[in-house]
């Protein structure tokens, strides 16, 4: 069982339970439709995270899909009640709003195939680079190097693009990425570059809901445990191996 399911449910506190908890999150996953089969497994564990939030708090999560550079704003206009992403240590938050860790950090590193003759970030420049929504981080990387950004849905969906060459890297969690490289099949994929800074995985909300705030740190430090992260963090890549070697239609012939 997972130690995320293990929880006691914390106290609703001020709020209905028929209040939805509004959580901004980088990127919103679409909901499987009714003739889908495929459901992947997201970039980030923000989705994840808020999930656990709202369902400790007794609410309906009902998620916001934030502006891609500001996110003060939706803070500041009360256009959710809590964010959960990755915030830079040096972020400059609105007065009266706080930053509650997961515990869980990572950079932006590459996964690119062994054979590659690019040794540093710049030899990206002008070559074609796989990132997911939801990685904020990766997809600004991306962009600075200057090579041809193609963004996909899901990390399977980036990910498949290096093993067919289609891609000359994915950037991703470096911290992922190092877990991923340890399954089956993915040596020849596993060369990479120096990591980038590490950014935190956090929750930011605001100090007027004391009852809010308290019920988000006591999630969050029940589930940021080193425990917990590892076990998410091998059960994502054992399952994003899989996703991407049912999305390779064809075997590699590189």
């Amino acid at each position: 069982m997972m130690i995320l399911a293990s929880l006691t449910t914390l106290p609703v506190g001020a709020h209905s339970s028929s209040d939805p908890l509004r959580i901004g999150v980088s990127y919103v996953p679409p909901e499987p439709g009714p003739a889908e089969y495929r459901v992947y497994t997201p970039e980030s564990f923000d989705v994840l995270i808020a999930r656990k939030i709202a369902e400790r708090l007794g609410r309906k999560p009902e998620f916001v899909q934030l502006p891609e550079v500001d996110w003060s704003p939706s803070l500041e206009r009360h256009e959710v009640d809590v964010i959960v992403g990755r915030v830079p240590d040096e972020i400059r938050l609105p007065r009266d709003f706080i930053i509650v860790d997961t515990g869980f950090r990572s950079g932006a590193a590459a996964s690119m195939r062994t054979d590659t003759d690019v040794r540093d970030w710049r030899d990206l420049a002008g070559r074609t680079v796989c990132v997911a929504r939801g990685n904020t981080v990766a997809l600004a990387l991306a962009r600075q190097t200057g090579a041809q950004v193609q963004i996909e849905d899901a990390p399977a969906k980036s990910l498949v693009q290096v093993r067919t060459g289609i891609c000359d890297a994915a950037i991703h969690d470096e911290t992922l990425l190092e877990r991923l490289f340890q399954q089956q099949g993915w040596q020849k994929f596993s060369a990479t570059l120096s990591p980038t800074p590490p950014v935190r995985l956090a929750a930011m909300l605001g100090t007027d809901d004391p009852l809010l705030s308290d019920a988000v740190r006591q999630v969050l430090d029940q589930i940021g445990s080193a425990g917990t992260w590892v076990e998410l963090q091998e059960k994502w890549a054992r399952n994003v191996a899989f996703e991407v070697y049912l999305d390779q239609d064809a075997p590699d012939c590189h």
